[in-house]
């Protein structure tokens, strides 16, 4: 029987409490040829309420009574401990909103004011990659967009490929192209961010709940977070496949030609350009010049890479 350790008593304090629940006229001095540290186990019970000590005698309090009281005052301190909780966490959210690199959104319509005044706070350079319209499934362009373009801004975009999927979005991307924006596509983007003049970035998501839709966006400053939306943008950047003003809507969808599949499955197997070339019936350079287009079109530096790209990209 242990009722009492769950309270924090010792064992060897719970069996001195029920030693004098049966021998009620039990004495500190009975008890000591009985049980070890038997002051310390009657300090312990004094301190629960559950006996009260004479210099020669102990006694036992009702235990409902006692325990009652002690059951009293843990729901006290308990009480105590979530009010407690609930302002040291009104305190922590306090602080961490002073870190001033980071500024969360409250609304949608928030982070389109954001968006917009991109294009009259970026003075260099903005760099966006982005899943589509958080709010609506059709594409739009920023308002301001071609006056930042037109002053000087350079654009670098990264779209989904699931954003190009219907004609109207992409003339309305070729329409920034022609004003000057560098576009590329990459099949899966997992979020919005804009980032302007290494300065600071919006970042923005929307995701399916169990209570329905939900997006969220902050505002980054100058810190090692941005720095981290950067290394992102920049990694997606090499791998993504530019999009010019001449790119149809096939384009976007399908995949390698058949000769650049059969290029791509020699180029893994390890054959030459010699041996490639003989095999399509062209010369050597035409053959590198092909690789090299699909190089580009990869956003591969090496043919190591372009081999890793095109598995990527399911292209082998």
């Amino acid at each position: 029987m242990e009722p009492l350790q769950a309270l924090g008593l010792s064992a060897t304090a719970e069996a001195v409490f029920l030693d004098l629940l049966q021998n009620p006229e039990t004495t500190p001095a009975d008890l000591a040829t009985r049980h070890d540290q038997v002051e310390t186990s009657l300090d312990e019970l004094i301190g629960l309420g559950l006996i009260e000590r004479t210099t020669e005698a102990v006694v036992v309090r009702p235990p409902r009574l006692a325990l009652g009281a002690l059951a009293e005052r843990h729901t006290r301190q308990a009480e105590l401990a979530r009010d407690s909780a609930d302002l040291l966490s009104e305190l922590w959210k306090a602080a961490a909103g002073k870190q001033d690199y980071l500024e969360v959104l409250p609304t949608y319509a928030a982070s389109q004011a954001v968006l917009n005044s991109v294009q009259t706070d970026a003075k260099e350079q903005v760099r966006a990659m982005t899943m589509g319209n958080l709010a609506a499934r059709e594409l739009r362009i920023v308002d301001g967009m071609f006056d930042a373009l037109e002053r000087g801004v350079r654009y670098d975009v990264i779209y989904g490929a699931h954003v190009l999927q219907d004609a109207n979005a992409l003339h309305l991307v070729q329409a920034c192209i022609q004003a000057g924006e560098l576009a590329q596509v990459f099949p899966h983007v997992p979020l919005n961010i804009t980032i302007v003049d290494d300065r600071w970035a919006l970042v923005g998501a929307r995701a399916e709940v169990r209570r329905g839709p939900e997006f969220v966006a902050m505002v980054v400053h100058d810190s090692p977070l941005l720095g981290g939306f950067e290394r992102i943008f920049e990694a997606l950047w090499r791998i993504a496949v530019p999009i010019t003003g001449g790119t149809e809507l096939n384009d976007v969808k399908a995949g390698p030609s058949l000769d650049a599949k059969r290029l791509l499955t020699y180029l893994s197997a390890g054959l030459t350009d010699e041996s490639i070339a003989r095999e399509f019936g062209v010369s050597e350079r035409t053959i590198a010049r092909r690789i090299g287009r699909l190089q580009e079109a990869l956003g591969a530096q090496t043919r190591f890479q372009l081999g890793v790209q095109a598995s990527r990209h399911g292209w082998l």
